[in-house]
């Protein structure tokens, strides 16, 4: 038996996209060649993985059974290919931000990297709340500045390098915009956006939930990310609280951010595969703590 990596990441996109128009423009590849390599894998594995009719695609019962198994496959052979980049001492520093963590750091540790070593190329990625530990284990970026957010860290390993201060985003008609700084019992009756819909100890955090009042804050409204989130806040729907680095960040009319002054800062965590071994990683990762 001879599966491919390429047939297993074709199968794994497939799998998640259950389309096979979009799982080919996710893999830059036409429809065609797709439905080939899937009729490949199939034939290799002796079993049909996808029932497919003309409105919909399907895992079968066997299929179903072999996706965690090429799941891990793939990401396996992604850190390989990572491993072997790293290795051999490429020139490209993949760094990936999410949201509005620590930009200025970023940004001024970029700076220094370049000016220091001109041949060194420099990508700056920007992730979904959720995406940072996932982008590193599949050899997307090579770092990741982030607040935490409680995504599955297996195979990445972080340290905090900084804080941020928490801030107040709303519409700047609302009635607290005019404001230099507010408490959070100031925010206890107003709807909240958040970005993700999934509820759990982060979020709650993010949101001080449940209140020193015991007030549980009402959300309104989700977004997929920041820039909706900021849309959301923009159109008076809701507020947020956010790292102090969105201000500048995501700059927009129509929007403010109001220091909030008793509640703790965002950590800010620079995360890397625990594999990596990368001296421009090692670079990176040591000016941004002392700019910090």
């Amino acid at each position: 038996m001879n599966v491919s990596a390429t047939q297993l990441r074709y199968f794994v996109t497939v799998a998640e996209h259950l389309h096979f128009g979009r799982a080919a423009a996710a893999l830059h590849i036409s429809g065609p060649t797709l439905s080939q390599q899937i009729a490949r894998l199939e034939s290799v594995v002796g079993a049909r993985l996808f029932d497919r009719t003309p409105r919909s695609v399907a895992l079968t019962e066997r299929g179903r059974a072999f996706l965690p198994l090429a799941v891990d496959a793939d990401r396996a052979h992604r850190a390989v290919e990572a491993w072997a980049s790293e290795s051999a001492g490429g020139g490209t520093l993949r760094v990936g931000v999410v949201a509005a963590g620590a930009g200025p750091i970023v940004s001024r540790a970029l700076a220094e990297l370049v000016a220091a070593d001109a041949d060194l190329d420099v990508e700056l990625v920007r992730l979904g709340f959720f995406a940072g530990a996932q982008a590193l284990r599949d050899g997307v970026v090579d770092v990741v500045i982030a607040p935490p957010s409680g995504a599955r860290e297996d195979g990445v390993s972080s340290e905090q390098i900084a804080t941020e201060p928490r801030v107040l985003v709303l519409r700047d008609d609302h009635p607290l915009a005019a404001r230099d700084s507010v408490r959070i019992a100031e925010t206890d009756d107003l709807p909240f956006v958040v970005v993700g819909a999934a509820e759990g100890p982060v979020r709650s955090w993010w949101l001080v939930d449940p209140r020193p009042s015991g007030v549980r804050p009402r959300v309104t409204a989700v977004a997929d990310d920041v820039e909706g989130l900021l849309e959301l806040c923009a159109a008076g729907i809701g507020v947020n609280i956010a790292a102090a680095s969105v201000a500048t960040h995501y700059r927009r009319p129509g929007i403010v951010c109001v220091p909030i002054v008793d509640i703790d800062p965002v950590p800010i965590l620079a995360s890397r595969r625990a594999t990596c071994v990368s001296a421009s990683v090692d670079a990176f990762l040591e000016v941004a703590r002392r700019v910090a």
